[in-house]
Formats: structure tokens, sequence, C-alpha cells
């Protein structure tokens, strides 16, 4: 019942806040590679047909930049997050996912990272930054990890991979934990 309550709050406070103007403009770009000259590899959120999923490449080259878009209606489907996760605290099976949301759950500590407001159903923080500038930290049962938040349809955010070569990043969204992936960070 609270994860219903969270994750209606988190619909209701994207819808808001899209019509108040209140959060982030239209592109959130940040990070040490504004104006690189490579191009970022890209991660899309989008709606295949049948259910939300996260396009991405297979890898990612440790220092480049790693751009997330949203390509989501938020009237559709409400707001996202790109949240780097620990691979075991994702969510496996539905069930998992239905459960995300309680207390000790990935899904609960990563809105709660974003300062999400259950009772103004505002996110104040929309990018959470826990390691070095970059993505490179992964949330754990004792830690926050990098997140990203949109509630836009376009909206995007690029930053450098600053973890090392040979490290997997797991990702998920915290609204819709069925959208998950991994990418491998190489030389």
């Amino acid at each position: 019942m609270k994860r219903t309550r969270i994750r209606c709050g988190l619909a209701a406070t994207a819808m808001g806040a899209v019509a108040l103007g209140l959060i982030g403009g239209s592109h959130a770009t940040a990070g040490p590679n504004a104006g690189a000259a490579k191009a970022p590899a890209t991660i899309i959120g989008k709606f295949n047909g049948k259910r939300l999923v996260f396009a991405a490449p297979k890898e990612v080259v440790a220092g480049q930049p790693l751009k997330i878009v949203n390509r989501t209606k938020p009237r559709k489907f409400g707001p996202h997050t790109f949240s780097l996760a620990e691979e075991s605290l994702i969510p496996g099976t539905r069930r998992e996912g239905e459960k995300c949301f309680s207390p000790g759950r990935i899904c609960l500590d990563i809105a709660a990272a974003h300062e999400f407001n259950e009772k103004t159903g505002k996110v104040n923080r929309p990018v959470v930054r826990a390691g070095k500038s970059g993505w490179n930290r992964v949330f754990t049962r004792n830690a926050k990890g990098d997140s990203w938040y949109t509630e836009k349809l376009g909206a995007s955010f690029s930053q450098k991979v600053t973890a090392a070569a040979g490290t997997t990043l797991y990702y998920v969204c915290a609204i819709h934990p069925e959208m998950q992936g991994k990418i491998d960070v190489v030389e």
C-alpha cells in the first residue's frame, strides 16, 4: 500500500512539476564532459510496444560520456530514474518489483536519495551524485549511488563514466523497476 502511495505520489509530482515548471529545464546536461568532443554512449528509456525498457549499448569506454534520454510520455508512464545499483538489490522478478518500495529496498532508498517528499509530491534533488563526479557509484544497502530523475519527454542527462575499466554498471528505474540493465565499462 505504501509503495503504491509513493509510486502514485511520484507520478503526481511529475505531472504537477511539469505543469508548473518546477523541476529542471528541458535538458539537464552536467558534469565534466559538457562540451566534450566525444559522442556519448546513449541509453534510451522508451516503451517498446509491450513494456518500458532501457535501450542501451553493451559497453561504454571508461572516461566516455554516458547520456540517458527519456523517450516516454510522462502523462502516460510517469517519471523515471536512471539509478546505478548493486546487482543483488535490483528486483529479479515481478513480485520483487512490487515490493521494491518497501523499507530497506532499493526503490525506496532511491526515492529518499532524490529527497522525494511524500506529502508535497516534490522531488527536491533530481541528480544524486554519490561518488566522484561521473557515473561510478552504485546504491548499496548502506550507501547512496548515482542517479538521475526525469519527468519530461526528451529530457536527457550526460556525464562521464568514471568507473574503472572492467566494471559492470547495473542500473534500474526506481519507479518502474522492470526497467533495468547493465553496461560494461571497457578501456
